[in-house]
């Protein structure tokens, strides 16, 4: 008889840590109030990127591209390796996984935009999360999962009925969990229909991206903290297409597909720890603001990994 597990949360998070329980041979049941495509991960403008220099996450992210990379060989599974130019206002060091990309290098001085003073080309995968999410789900029912979709007011529901939990709710864990160290980071995006656009754009030094995806162009973007809203806000929109229309006027002219608006889990840090509570084990796996796409396998092996550890 197989190891059993409960994984609260369906978005990237809790699949991908769902899934890899799986394939070390635990049967799994995700408890989720939202399934997708209503989840803050099916809205994100996702790209892997190697943010942050910590070990434990960069090794996260690590770990998350190398399961990336070969998905991108398979356009079903919403996976895509695009073409991106990331562009700096001031001069910055090479990040450390230029070699750990299929194709990488510096731009030319004279090639960047007004305004900029660094930048680099680079091919990586972006997800069109609509579609991998719902590969996910069939790849983890098909395995012989289970989804049960209702809500928890809180884990105190599960104590005692399950000998381990994986805790994966995102901006849901400052009600699920009692944690009040979470936040929501509002962000909003827009998808428009622009299939001319092939090469990616980001420009963290003003929150703007280009990301084309087969389901649109996602343009964005913005982050507010403490902000619970979910209504889009014309105002913003008119801020982003500004921005990504001195990159590509063509945009001004595209038709709007979307806005979209999801709560990103704002917190100090990402909680990947065990807590013990009479007989249940709980791994928590929560708060990793806008990198969750980016953290998620890495991340889903250590859940592993501690799992086995106790039981």
């Amino acid at each position: 008889m197989s190891k059993e597990a409960v994984v609260v949360g369906c978005g990237v998070i809790g699949l991908s840590s769902a899934i890899r329980l799986q394939e070390a041979g635990f049967g799994v049941t995700i408890i989720s109030r939202d399934l997708p495509p209503n989840l803050t991960s099916a809205v994100a403008g996702a790209i892997w990127y190697g943010y942050g220099s910590h070990p434990r996450i960069r090794r996260w992210a690590e770990h998350s591209l190398e399961t990336y990379l070969p998905m991108t060989q398979d356009e079903a599974s919403g996976v895509l390796l695009r073409r991106v130019r990331e562009v700096f206002v001031h001069p910055v060091a090479a990040p450390w996984f230029k070699n750990r990309l299929p194709f990488f290098e510096r731009i030319p001085k004279h090639q960047l935009p007004k305004g900029f003073s660094d930048g680099f080309l680079m091919d990586v995968p972006i997800i069109e999360t609509p579609t991998y999410l719902q590969c996910l789900v069939e790849r983890f029912t098909s395995a012989g999962g289970h989804i049960e979709q209702r809500a928890l007011t809180s884990l105190a529901e599960l104590i005692g009925q399950h000998t381990l939990i994986v805790h994966c709710t995102g901006v849901g864990a400052r009600t699920v969990a009692a944690d009040s160290s979470v936040y929501p980071l509002r962000g909003q995006v827009i998808k428009i229909a622009a299939s001319h656009i092939q090469q990616g754009y980001m420009d963290d030094d003003h929150f703007t991206y280009l990301f084309p995806r087969n389901d649109g162009v996602i343009l964005g973007g913005i982050s507010q903290p403490n902000n619970w809203s979910l209504d889009p806000d014309p105002a913003i929109n008119i801020d982003i297409l500004t921005r990504c229309a001195e990159i590509e006027p063509s945009v001004r002219s595209a038709p709007i597909i979307a806005t979209l608006v999801g709560l990103r889990p704002g917190r100090h840090e990402v909680r990947l720890e065990v807590e013990q509570i009479d007989n249940t084990t709980i791994i928590h796996n929560y708060g990793h603001a806008g990198v969750g796409v980016t953290l998620s396998w890495g991340c889903a092996r250590d859940v592993v990994e501690l799992a086995q550890l106790i039981t």
